[in-house]
């Protein structure tokens, strides 16, 4: 056969290539070998990514088992056996997030950033000032963002020009009726925000000057702070599709004992309409599936889960002291007023955030 008969396949149209990598989820080996075909399908692999192919996969649950590490899959579909984890860092690191197929760990005056699927350090930056208590970190598309306080926080573009060199970090200011930033996605091309109160932020890391960078978008249709659980679970911001959802976990009303700890008893998911700026209670978010992880302060939705050894239309939580994920519909309330948090035990709510077991995704997806 002569050179001229020899089929390029490096060349072939887009549009079939990502009919074929739709027939390959949810099967991350397969996806793995299309990414290695040549560097062409490699490309087209990562451009697909955040609309094909994130939403077709649930993620991987990172549990200590045996005395060792593993990531587990929902189903053999995604991926037929366990993959071992190396060690991760002491317990003196501090988990800030899971973010864009990485975990970002405090250590010491260090932000690490670690690839997700391998545990593999992908860089170690000095923080702005080892002194400030950080309570969460961020990648967006363009910039690493590490939150200290209420009223600021720090961004450094990512990947810069330079591994090597000193971070310069910029400080911006965050709009004074804000409350804590737990949460940053990407949603239709902006990068937004939410606080422990529910309050929802826009990004805008190019602005001049830096205190213009966030802006606190009104909304209104949520109940008042005092009646979800804003720390342990906390309210959670998701993208399923061209939907914006957010779920919160309500506690029950006060009761006369002041110290009486309140319980969450009812689990619900609120939809954004981004015309009249207002969230709406929904009770069937379609053919979705959201997966909150308390621990890794993330959330993520998943379509066509039929493949994937998951029922749609379920909130699938992960939380400090589980050891696996417990489904619930989207308006599941606790069947009986003495359930303990109807979602977990009692000391849930009392154990620290890490180590916990994590989901993750690929960093190949990102």
């Amino acid at each position: 056969m002569g050179e001229a008969a020899i089929r390029d396949w490096a060349g072939l149209p887009d549009l079939p290539l990502s009919e074929v990598m739709r027939r390959l989820l949810p099967c991350l080996r397969s996806l793995y070998a299309f990414a290695g075909t040549c560097r062409p399908w490699r490309r087209l692999l990562r451009a697909s990514a955040a609309g094909l192919l994130r939403p077709g996969l649930p993620p991987l649950l990172l549990l200590l088992a045996g005395g060792s590490r593993q990531l587990v899959p929902f189903s053999p579909l995604v991926l037929a056996r366990p993959i071992p984890y190396r060690d991760l860092p002491s317990e003196a690191t501090a988990l800030l997030s899971a973010s864009r197929g990485h975990l970002l760990l405090r250590r010491g005056h260090l932000l690490v950033i670690l690839d997700a699927l391998t545990g593999a350090e992908r860089g170690a930056l000095p923080l702005p000032s080892p002194n400030f208590p950080y309570h969460y970190a961020a990648l967006s598309p363009s910039h690493i963002l590490v939150f200290h306080s209420q009223h600021a926080f720090f961004a450094l573009p990512f990947p810069g020009p330079d591994p090597n060199a000193e971070p310069n970090w910029t400080k911006h200011g965050l709009p004074r009726a804000a409350s804590f930033v737990t949460m940053v996605l990407e949603f239709r091309g902006r990068v937004l925000g939410l606080t422990d109160r529910a309050q929802l932020l826009e990004f805008h890391l190019g602005a001049s000057p830096p205190s213009h960078t966030v802006q606190l978008l009104p909304a209104t249709g949520l109940p008042d702070p005092t009646m979800f659980e804003r720390w342990h679970f906390g309210a959670r911001l998701v993208a399923a599709g061209d939907r914006l959802l957010l779920v919160l976990f309500l506690l029950r009303p006060k009761s006369g004992l002041m110290l009486a700890r309140r319980k969450v008893h009812r689990l619900a998911v609120y939809g954004l309409d981004m015309v009249q700026m207002r969230w709406e209670e929904v009770v069937n978010i379609g053919p979705y599936s959201l997966f909150v992880d308390c621990a890794g302060r993330t959330t993520a939705a998943c379509v066509d889960v039929g493949s994937c050894g998951v029922e749609e239309n379920r909130v699938y939580v992960a939380a400090p002291g589980c050891h696996t994920w417990k489904a619930f519909p989207p308006c599941w309330e606790a069947s009986h007023p003495g359930a303990d948090y109807g979602l977990f035990t009692s000391k849930t709510m009392e154990r620290p955030p890490w180590p916990s077991q994590i989901w993750i995704y690929p960093q190949l997806l990102f």
